[in-house]
This record gives C-alpha cells, sequence and structure tokens, in this order.
C-alpha cells in the first residue's frame, strides 16, 4: 500500500512530538542532575528511597488514566512476565542510584560518558544474547567506544596517581577512582531495555509496576536510614522535605513527554534525539557544577562524538533502505 502524501497536519504532529521528545531529553539531562545536585547533602540511598516513596504515587494517577489498571493484568499474566519484572526492577533501581551517586558525588562527567556509549552497549547486547548481527559501521562504533573508555580509564588512574600517591597500598581507593559509573550506567540501563523488549507491559505499566515492586524495600530503608539517624526527611527544613516529595514529579515529567513523543516520531528521530542529555549533562557538569575535564578525557570524549556520529550514519541509511531487513536495528 502507497503512504499518503505528507500533510500539514502530519508536519504539525511531527514538531510536537520533535518538541516533546527535546523537552525529555532536556529535563534527563538538565532538571534531573540539578534536582539532585540541590540534594547533595541527602544520602544517595534516601534519594533513591524518595524516588520510589514518590514517584508510586504520580504513576499510579499515570496508570489510572485510559486505558486504566487492567493494563497491569496483561503485565502480570504468567511467571515469565513475572520474572523479567522483577529483574528489570533490581537493574533500574542500580541504574537510578549509580546516577544518583555520580551528581552527588561530582561524578556527573562520568555518567554523561556512559549515557553516550549506552546505544552502542544496547547494539552489543543485542549480539549478544538476541542473535542480532552487527553492520560493519555498528561495529566500529563499538570499538571506537571501547577504546574511548579504556582511554577515560587511565586518564582516571592516572590523575588519581598524582593527587594521592599514598593510596598505592589500597587497591579499594583505586578501584573507587575507576569509571566504573561509565560502564555501569549503560549495562543496567542496556540490560533493562533488552528486558523490556521481551515485556508485553508499555512504559507507565512497567515503570509502576517496578516501583510497586521496590515500595517495600524503599519503605524499609527509609525507616533504616531514620532508626539510625542517617535520613534527612522530617530532620532538616521544610525545603528538604519538599525537594524529596517532588521527586515523583520529577521522574514522571520526561517519562510522560517521551512516551508521546514516540508515538509521534520514527525510532530514527528518537535516535539522534537521546544524545541531548548526555550532552547536557556534560556541560552542567562541567560549567556549572565545576567538574574538571582534562585534555586526555576530551580526548575521550572525541572517539565517543566520532562513534555517535558513525552509528547515527549507519542507523539513518538502514532506516531509508526500501527493503526491510529481517534483523533488528537498535
Amino acid at each position: 500500500m502507497t503512504p499518503g502524501p505528507f500533510t500539514d497536519s502530519d508536519a504539525r504532529d511531527r514538531s510536537i512530538g520533535v518538541a516533546q521528545a527535546v523537552g525529555a531529553y532536556l529535563w534527563w539531562g538538565v532538571v534531573t542532575g540539578i534536582y539532585f545536585k540541590m540534594l547533595d547533602a541527602v544520602a544517595p540511598l534516601e534519594l533513591l528511597a524518595w524516588r520510589v516513596l514518590a514517584g508510586l504515587p504520580v504513576m499510579l494517577v499515570l496508570l489510572a488514566l485510559p486505558p486504566g489498571f487492567r493494563r497491569v493484568r496483561g503485565a502480570l499474566a504468567d511467571r515469565r512476565s513475572v520474572t523479567l519484572l522483577v529483574a528489570s526492577t533490581g537493574l533500574i533501581a542500580i541504574n537510578w542510584f549509580v546516577f544518583i551517586y555520580s551528581v552527588v558525588s561530582g561524578r556527573l562527567v562520568e555518567a554523561s560518558l556512559g549515557y553516550y556509549i549506552n546505544p552502542l552497549v544496547s547494539v552489543l547486547l543485542g549480539r549478544l544474547f538476541l542473535g542480532e548481527r552487527l553492520r560493519p559501521l555498528q561495529a566500529a562504533a563499538v570499538a571506537l567506544a571501547a577504546i574511548a573508555v579504556t582511554i577515560f580509564a587511565w586518564s582516571t588512574f592516572e590523575t588519581a596517581m598524582i593527587a594521592h600517591p599514598d593510596d598505592d597500598l589500597d587497591p579499594t581507593a583505586w578501584l573507587v577512582r575507576l569509571p566504573w559509573i561509565s560502564l555501569t550506567l549503560p549495562l543496567s540501563f542496556g540490560c533493562y531495555g533488552l528486558l523490556r523488549k521481551r515485556m508485553s507491559a508499555d512504559s507507565i505499566t512497567g515503570l509502576s509496576i517496578e516501583m510497586a515492586f521496590l515500595l517495600p524495600v524503599m519503605l524499609g530503608l527509609q525507616l533504616w536510614l531514620s532508626s539510625r539517624g542517617e535520613a534527612s526527611f522530617l530532620q532538616v527544613d521544610r525545603g528538604t522535605d519538599l525537594l524529596l516529595v517532588l521527586g515523583g514529579v520529577v521522574t514522571a515529567v520526561p517519562l510522560v513527554l517521551f512516551a508521546a513523543a514516540a508515538r509521534r516520531l520514527r525510532l530514527a528521530t528518537i535516535g539522534l534525539l537521546q544524545y541531548l542529555a548526555p550532552s547536557f549533562q556534560l556541560m552542567l557538569a562541567t560549567v556549572w557544577f565545576g567538574e574538571s575535564i582534562d585534555a586526555m578525557r576530551l580526548g575521550a570524549f572525541g572517539l565517543i562524538w566520532i562513534a555517535i556520529a558513525v552509528y547515527s550514519a549507519d542507523a539513518i541509511r538502514s532506516h531509508r533502505r526500501p527493503v526491510v531487513s529481517p534483523e533488528l536495528d537498535a
């Protein structure tokens, strides 16, 4: 069937979709980072707890919108679906905690690197677990990303060795300073996406269920921190309490924008716009938060940007082919 002509209504719909996607990625790239930086005096574990405690009520409101709560029954239809959701719950909790830690500990530059290479890690995971064949340009992009991460790791190690020469007797000190954030974030989110591809649940339903699974754990965590006198909620000031409660809105807004954009835009467009988030995270870290980035690290980012250009060019070329390939594009 030949598609109809591109109408003014289609153009308007696409413009709205682009605006929604840009809004989502700018929110993830700027607002979320500023939000957690404003709460850097709060323990990262408590920030994680409140992302769930404040986020679940907001997600339940969204879940109540048509088609409503009946979506949950389909998402939990069998043991396999429940198992996948339990696994994805653990992965998203790890991802959230590591990102929160990166912001409050002054390592957002490493997080931005991780989110730059996230699509490339997803391509590699698809090759390893789904049998998806890597096209030559995809393989080249993954190789460039691996080199960039190696350079970044060496730069971090070299800088730490100069700044803290006495730590050579403490291996754990070196491990903490290595860019594990840059690997944990894309690996956890890439595996999370891998599991999500095997589920029938949409993003709002899936995240609502994941937060519900996390609720007893996070409630227990908050009570444990309170019993130890390490909690900030109701202990510091009303401003801190308000910010913690607003964590649900901070989590939900970009999700809603992204879900709306995904219905209006092609996957290739979404794939190109996703690099806005780590770009703004990098600018936020270096310009506003004052994190340093030396010449070697900048070179690593340069390689990452080349890898992204190669990957994006391959994605665009593949999308424009008139014959649909049986393999899945990442």
